[in-house]
C-alpha cells in the first residue's frame, strides 16, 4: 500500500459561534427568552430594560408595606374586576385558612390551651397572612400570657406557606429566602434596612451602603421579585397551568395580523449612561471592557429582532397555506417544514427551530408544530398528499355510514378505493386515537 501526501480543495459550510447562538435564540419560547434576556441584563451593564416590571414589583411591595392600607384595597377597588376579586381571600372569612394551617400540626403534641392559643393567633392574621400585633399587645385582650403567645407563634411561623405569621414584609421575604436555602446576610440586611430605598428604585444608594455592585443589587431584586409578599394567597392558588401563546394572530377584514406575544417583557436597549462613561473614560482597560459588553448587547438585541422577523415570516406563510383551516372553512392541508423553508428561501432547520415549543393563538391556542403533517400517500386526484386529519375524517365518515360494522381491513380497502393507501394497522391507530371501538365492539353496541 502506497502512503503519500497531497493537497485537496474542499468546500465546507460551517456556522460561526455567533450564528449558532443566534439559532439558539430563535429556538427559545417567549418565556425562555425572558429568562435569557434577564440573565443578560443582570450581567451586562450596557443593557437596559425599559419596562416597568421592576418598578411594578417595587410598587407592589410599597403598597403592601404601607401601614393602614391592604393590598386588596389598593388593587381591587374596581367593582368590575370580579375575576381578580374572586381569587382573593380574607383570612377571617370561613374556616378554610385555619383548617389548612392547623391540619399541618399534630394536635396530640400540644395541650388544649396551646391549641386554643394557636387557633386564636390564626384568627388574628390579616388579609396578607401577617400577624402585625406583637405578643405583648395581644396578651391583654386575649387573656393569654405574652410568653405563651410567643411560644405558640414560633410553632406557627414554621408552617406552610413560608412567610405566614410574619410581623412584616421584610420578615416574610427573609423567611421565604431561607426556606429556599438562600443564606446571604447582605440580602437580608437589604430587606431589614433598605426597603424604602428599594421601593424608591435607589439601586445606586443600596449598592454603596451594602458595598456590592449594582449588578448584584439587580440580582437581589430579581430574587425578591420571585417571592410572594402575600403568603396567604398561596393557600388558594390555582394549580392549573395555562399555555401562554408565543404568537398572536388576528384578523382585520381580509388581512391577517401576526405579532409576537412578548410585550410583557418590556424593551431592551443600550444603557446611555454607561455608553457615555465609556466615551469619557481614559482607562484603556475600562474602555475595552465596555466595548466588549456593548458588542454583546448589540448582538443580543439583533438576535431578538431577527428572531421576531423570522417567526413572523414563517407564520405569515403558514397562514397563506392554511387559510381555510384558520377561517374554519376546511381541514389542515398537508404541509411540511420543507414547504415553508422552500417558499421563504431559508434552511429547513431554521423553520424547525422557529416553531419549536411555541404556541400560536387564533380563537384557540395550539402548538405551532401541530400545523405540520407528513403526506402519507398520493391522492387519486393528483392534488398531492393526504394529511392524517383528512384520513381520520374519512374513517369517521365511513363508520358513521356503515350498515354493518367494517373491520379495519375493510376500512383500509375502502380508503384505497378512494386513492388513499393506508395500512390496516394505520387505520387501527387512527380509530383508537378517535376513541372508536373496533368492529366487534361496534356490533355488540347495536
Amino acid at each position: 500500500m502506497e502512503i503519500g501526501t497531497g493537497l485537496y480543495v474542499e468546500q465546507k459550510q460551517a456556522l460561526s459561534v455567533g450564528q449558532v447562538q443566534s439559532l439558539n435564540v430563535l429556538a427559545l419560547t417567549n418565556q425562555e427568552l425572558e429568562d435569557f434576556l434577564m440573565n443578560e441584563y443582570l450581567e451586562n451593564p450596557m443593557l437596559e430594560n425599559t419596562s416597568d416590571k421592576e418598578n411594578e414589583m417595587i410598587t407592589d411591595m410599597e403598597r403592601i408595606y404601607e401601614s393602614g392600607s391592604s393590598f386588596k384595597d389598593q388593587y381591587l377597588d374596581n367593582p368590575e374586576d370580579e375575576d381578580r376579586r374572586r381569587n382573593d381571600v380574607r383570612a377571617r372569612q370561613g374556616s378554610s385558612l385555619k383548617e389548612y394551617l392547623l391540619t399541618q400540626l399534630d394536635r396530640s403534641a400540644y395541650s388544649a390551651r396551646q391549641w386554643e392559643i394557636m387557633e386564636y393567633l390564626t384568627d388574628c392574621l390579616d388579609e396578607k397572612g401577617y400577624l402585625t400585633c406583637p405578643a405583648e399587645e395581644l396578651a391583654g385582650p386575649s387573656g393569654y400570657e405574652a410568653a405563651e403567645l410567643r411560644q405558640c407563634l414560633a410553632v406557627l411561623k414554621e408552617l406552610e406557606p413560608a412567610g405566614i405569621f410574619s410581623a412584616d414584609l421584610a420578615e416574610c421575604l427573609e423567611k421565604q429566602l431561607r426556606v429556599k436555602g438562600v443564606v446571604d446576610e447582605k440580602l437580608f440586611r437589604l430587606l431589614r434596612e433598605f426597603l424604602t430605598e428599594l421601593m424608591n428604585g435607589q439601586i445606586g444608594v443600596i449598592s454603596r451602603k451594602l458595598g456590592v455592585s449594582t449588578v448584584q443589587v439587580k440580582e437581589y431584586l430579581r430574587l425578591i421579585g420571585s417571592l410572594n409578599p402575600r403568603p396567604v394567597m398561596d393557600i388558594q392558588k390555582d394549580e392549573t397551568e395555562y399555555v401562554v401563546p408565543d404568537i398572536i394572530v388576528t384578523r382585520h377584514g381580509s388581512q391577517w395580523d401576526v405579532s409576537i406575544n412578548d410585550g410583557w417583557m418590556g424593551e431592551y436597549r443600550f444603557n446611555d449612561y454607561y455608553i457615555h462613561m465609556m466615551e469619557q473614560s481614559k482607562d484603556p482597560e475600562l474602555q475595552a471592557y465596555f466595548k466588549e459588553r456593548l458588542e454583546r448587547a448589540r448582538f443580543v438585541i439583533n438576535c431578538v429582532e431577527q428572531r421576531r422577523r423570522t417567526i413572523i415570516r414563517i407564520v405569515e406563510e403558514i397562514l397563506k397555506l392554511q387559510a381555510d383551516y384558520f377561517e374554519g372553512t376546511g381541514d389542515l392541508k398537508p404541509m411540511q417544514q420543507e414547504d415553508i423553508a422552500g417558499r421563504l428561501g431559508i434552511h429547513v432547520s431554521t423553520v424547525s427551530r422557529a416553531i419549536k415549543g411555541k404556541y400560536i393563538q387564533y380563537r384557540q391556542s395550539i402548538p405551532l408544530k401541530a400545523l405540520f403533517s407528513v403526506a402519507l400517500s398520493e391522492g387519486g386526484d393528483g392534488e398531492g398528499g393526504v394529511s392524517p386529519e383528512e384520513i381520520r375524517r374519512r374513517i369517521r365518515a365511513m363508520i358513521a355510514e356503515e350498515e354493518k360494522p367494517l373491520s379495519d381491513q375493510k376500512l383500509a380497502e375502502q380508503l384505497l378505493a378512494e386513492g388513499i393507501s393506508v395500512s390496516r394497522r394505520a387505520v387501527a391507530k387512527y380509530r383508537i386515537q378517535m376513541n372508536i371501538p373496533d368492529s366487534r365492539q361496534r356490533g355488540m353496541l347495536r
